[in-house]
């Protein structure tokens, strides 16, 4: 009897975890993905991608590693492919885990800034920047301090300051609290 089952189909612990990032191009073509996912038009396996993401979230989080602002930025774009666009009930149950394990982990922390981008996440279209956050926290000779978007960065309809614009640093982007705030938000959304 041959199992047929698929990693699509597989309970998410079952399915081999795909192997961390460990330079700037690889982070890029992750993030790549993870953009695709959340425009809905990934050719892989989203859900896969989605729990994998959960997953090194969850252990980054318990180790304390230096991927942990990424894979949780990560999971504020692609968590809703499991939660919305393609529900299923143990994924969601997975990325809702993950995102709980962050607030619980960083919650309490305090810092010495006076706000974050997580107070006051925006609406699901005002997320389209998010994958610059990726991208200059992957590449941390993008972290100029200055914290404006240059004009190649911004969405071509977009002319205003943006919800993004005076904080792209990678101190505020990073901090334990603003990662925090966005796992608050996304578990209440």
């Amino acid at each position: 009897m041959t199992n047929t089952e698929t990693a699509e189909h597989r309970p998410d612990g079952e399915a081999p975890l795909t192997p961390a990032p460990t330079t700037p191009a690889e982070w890029d073509e992750l993030i790549d993905d993870w953009d695709e996912i959340r425009q809905g038009y990934h050719l892989g396996d989203a859900r896969r991608a989605v729990l994998d993401c959960a997953r090194h979230l969850e252990a980054s989080v318990t180790a304390d590693g230096p991927g942990t602002a990424l894979w949780t930025l990560g999971l504020v774009l692609t968590g809703p492919y499991v939660i919305y666009a393609h529900p299923d009930g143990p994924a969601e149950a997975r990325v809702l885990k993950a995102m709980s394990t962050v607030e619980q982990a960083f919650g309490q922390m305090s810092c010495a800034h006076d706000e974050h981008p997580g107070d006051d996440m925006p609406l699901d279209d005002e997320l389209d920047n998010l994958r610059y956050v990726l991208e200059m926290l992957a590449h941390p000779e993008r972290d100029t301090g200055e914290g404006a978007l240059t004009e190649d960065e911004r969405r071509p309809d977009d002319d205003s300051d943006t919800w993004f614009e005076r904080r792209m640093t990678r101190d505020v982007w990073a901090c334990p609290q603003n990662l925090a705030g966005f796992a608050r938000a996304f578990a209440d959304s």
